[in-house]
Order: structure tokens, then C-alpha cells, then sequence
């Protein structure tokens, strides 16, 4: 079909005609920008928001025109534009238009330096001209090939469960705590309860109404925490090292749950460390290396941990990380001036999750001592928390009944993540509540 709306007026633009058949769009890269961070292993190694791949980018296409090109996720195709041609594996995307493709650039470098010489993916720029800059006609041709690209949302999998909770306005309206448990927890307590009533006690809200999926807390927290890059071949294996991820998911198509819907609307989830009260991890480690302390947080101690992964198999949240290697044995010395001092950098063989960033607590409450005054609401304030660009995060005493994250623990659209299991997290999460304009849904 011809290229209709915004396309053809970019066509028009650059003084060609829209093509009968596909339209390529060149996109700049969520991490990657146009290329010039393509020498950071960080953002190389960040999930894109939408696909969730890593070190690599794809050719982006819909169900219907993967279907009509009998073409499935992986296979190699050769997309010629211009006279130009080049070979990249494909995504089906839910949500993309048909027959329209996208390509991101960024990627496939090879004078970029270090990591963006050593990473994968098409250079873009090969099809890329200044008579057609982001938009072009363009044929795809299968090899015959098929190509691995890795992606993380996967790895922690919890679909079929009651993870992300939204819902119309009207049905917020009609029933404001729609998100709240219904039926209560499905396992007792097997412990006398702990008196968490004194002193501070930490936790945290997490408004998916605010919440863009920007991915800009799991660049902070790998930063403020040492977290390593492990590489491509390391993420496929389902190693990858962040401790805080942010989950995609797509609404379903009409009587096919199992599927994503052509035009999906979509739902991001952060998910740290719950830092539960009850927590399963505790209950396995036989040597006690993560334990609870007095003021809610569920700690690592790193010199116990013999890693034996009992804690991670038992971890419903799958956010627990192991250090298969030593993965900082080689880092320069310069490098290392970059490392946070005041976060150990882990081992080989030793379990890691987020901690709340408790160096921060721990900073927060010397300077109080300093000045000679108690801790404020906001003086401890995590790392994810502090680069939210839309303040979705938030951090703080839950036994100061001022402090924001109790105000938003407050509201009736709180609920905790698989609260039916009786774990009792500290992290809690905003449903979502979504208000979509009626002519939008109509058209």
C-alpha cells in the first residue's frame, strides 16, 4: 500500500516519492544516541526500552509484514535502500506500523573506540544519505541465515501473574483500591512477627503512572553499586549483572492471552529488591549471608556467601545476581578511581542485590549526627530515586508519618508486587490508571 500522513510528507520533504512497498525509518538509539556513546559498555549492555535487546540492534517490523515476508525474530535479511544494501537480523515488534521498518542508529561501529569496536549490530549509516536522512524506501530479501540477538525480558519471568495493575479512569473512580489484594495472602507466617515500630524503617513506592520506562535507574544504580558489565555472550546466559531491571509488557490481543495485540498499549515495571520482611532468601542461605537487620533492610554479607544460589532459586522476584566470574580482576587502575569507594566491588562466586543503596543511609545519618539535628525526610535518597526524571521512585522512612514515601504508600492505588506469598515487601507499587482520549480509541 502507499505511504500515507507524516511518511509522505517526510518524502515530500526530501524531494522523493514514498514507495509502494516499505518504508525505512532511521530511529536514534534509547542508549546509543546516534552513535557517540557507543564506546560506553553501560549503555551498551542497557535493555532498549521496547525489545529489551542488548549490544545490538535489529531491524524493527510488524507482525503482519514479518507474516507477509515469511519472516520470523532472528532471521538475517538483506535491506537494500537507494542502491545500498546491508544485512541485519529482524524483531518483530508489536506495535510498529505495517510495512514500515525501522533501524537504529549507533551501531555496527568500527572505529568508535574500545567496547564500540568489540560490539555487534548493523551500521545504519551505510543506507543513510542527506537526501533521505530519517526516512527512505526500501526491499528486504531473505538469506537464508538466522542470527541470535539477546534480550533480558525473559529472564526473570513472572507472566501469569498479577504483576502490573492499571485500569481506567472510570473503573478507578468506581472502585478507588482496585488494586489491592482481594483475596489476602495464600501462606502463613511460619515466624513470630519482628516489632518494626521503632526506630527508622526503610521502603519504597513506585508509581507506574509516573514511570516511562527510561531506563535511567539502572544506569544509576550500576554506577553508584560497581556493578559490572559482563558482555554479550554473558546476558544470553541470563547473567547479567543489573540490580534493578524494568520490565515491558504488552497488552494481550482480544480472546489470545498468550500473544501481544497488533496495537498494544504498554506497561513498564521497575523491579528492585523488595527488601521483604519475610523474606524466602533469608530462610535458604545455610550460612546466613543475607539477613535482616533492625531497621527492615534484607542485607548481603558478602564475605559469608560460599554461592550456593539458594537464595536466587528462592527468590520470587528474580532479583538476585551471582558473579559467575571475577569480572573486575582486569580493570585498569585508572579505571578503578572511577568505582564508588564506598561500595565494596564483589568477587567471583558471591551473591549481590540492591541494598537500598545503604551507603547513602549510612552517609545521611553522619551528616545528621554532624549537625547535631535528627534525619530529615529526603537526606537519604537512593540512587534510582535521585535520577527519576518523573519522580516515580520514592525513598524514606515508613515509621515517619511526613515522609513522602509514606504519603504514597497511603494511596489507595498501593499494592505489592505477589503479595499472595506473604513475603511482606517494603516495595510497593502505584497502579496504573489510564485515561485515554475517546476519539483516540474511536479513530
Amino acid at each position: 500500500p502507499p505511504v500515507a500522513g507524516a511518511a509522505a510528507a517526510a518524502f515530500a520533504a526530501a524531494g522523493t516519492a514514498p514507495p509502494d512497498g516499505l518504508e525505512l525509518t532511521f530511529q536514534l538509539s534509547r542508549s546509543l544516541h546516534d552513535g557517540r556513546f557507543a564506546n560506553l559498555a553501560w549503555l551498551q549492555e542497557l535493555p532498549d526500552a521496547m525489545t529489551k535487546i542488548v549490544w545490538d540492534n535489529a531491524l524493527l517490523i510488524s507482525r503482519a509484514t514479518a507474516a507477509a515476508q515469511g519472516l520470523e525474530s532472528g532471521d538475517v535479511v538483506r535491506l537494500t535502500a537507494g542502491g545500498r544494501s546491508l544485512e541485519v537480523p529482524v524483531w518483530i515488534l508489536p506495535g510498529q506500523a505495517d510495512d514500515s521498518v525501522a533501524l537504529e542508529l549507533g551501531y555496527g561501529r568500527t572505529a568508535g573506540g574500545r567496547v564500540a569496536d568489540a560490539a555487534a549490530g548493523a551500521n545504519a549509516y551505510a543506507l543513510r544519505t542527506s537526501e533521505a536522512p530519517y526516512v527512505t524506501a526500501a526491499s528486504l530479501e531473505k538469506t537464508g541465515r538466522r542470527y541470535e540477538l539477546t534480550q533480558t525480558q525473559e529472564h526473570g519471568s513472572l507472566e501469569g501473574r498479577d504483576l502490573v495493575r492499571e485500569g481506567s479512569l472510570d473503573h478507578y473512580r468506581a472502585d478507588p483500591g482496585f488494586a489491592k489484594d482481594k483475596h489476602g495472602p495464600v501462606y502463613e507466617q511460619p515466624f513470630d512477627d519482628w516489632d518494626y515500630d521503632r526506630g527508622h524503617q526503610w521502603g519504597m513506592a513506585i508509581d507506574l503512572n509516573a514511570c516511562i520506562g527510561c531506563n535511567a535507574c539502572i544506569v544509576a544504580c550500576q554506577s553508584e553499586n560497581n556493578i559490572p558489565v559482563v558482555g554479550r555472550e554473558q546476558v544470553g546466559r541470563g547473567r547479567e549483572m543489573h540490580w534493578l531491571r524494568v520490565d515491558r509488557y504488552f497488552s494481550s490481543a482480544a480472546g489470545d492471552p498468550e500473544h501481544a495485540a497488533d496495537d498494544p498499549e504498554v506497561a513498564v515495571q521497575p523491579v528492585p529488591c523488595m527488601h521483604c520482611e519475610n523474606a524466602p532468601c533469608e530462610q535458604v542461605c545455610p550460612v546466613a549471608a543475607t539477613v535482616h537487620d533492625e531497621e527492615g533492610l534484607n542485607a548481603m554479607v558478602y564475605n559469608r556467601c560460599i554461592g550456593t544460589r539458594y537464595c536466587s532459586n528462592n527468590c520470587p522476584y528474580k532479583v538476585r545476581r551471582f558473579n559467575f566470574f571475577n569480572y573486575t580482576k582486569d580493570t585498569p587502575e585508572l579505571l578503578k578511581m572511577a568505582m564508588n569507594p564506598d561500595v565494596t566491588v564483589r568477587s567471583r562466586g558471591v551473591m549481590e542485590k540492591c541494598t537500598y543503596c545503604l551507603q547513602r543511609i549510612s552517609e545521611a545519618k553522619i551528616n545528621a549526627k554532624l549537625g547535631d539535628r535528627p534525619l530529615r525526610d529526603g537526606d537519604a535518597r537512593t540512587a534510582c530515586q535521585t535520577t527519576c526524571p518523573t519522580e516515580a521512585i520514592v525513598f524514606g522512612d515508613l515509621n515517619d508519618p511526613s515522609s513522602a514515601v509514606r504519603r504514597r504508600k497511603a494511596s489507595p492505588r498501593d499494592y505489592v508486587m505477589l503479595g499472595e506469598l506473604n513475603n511482606r515487601p517494603r516495595t510497593s507499587y502505584q497502579a496504573r490508571v489510564r485515561n485515554p482520549n475517546p476519539a483516540w480509541e474511536e479513530a
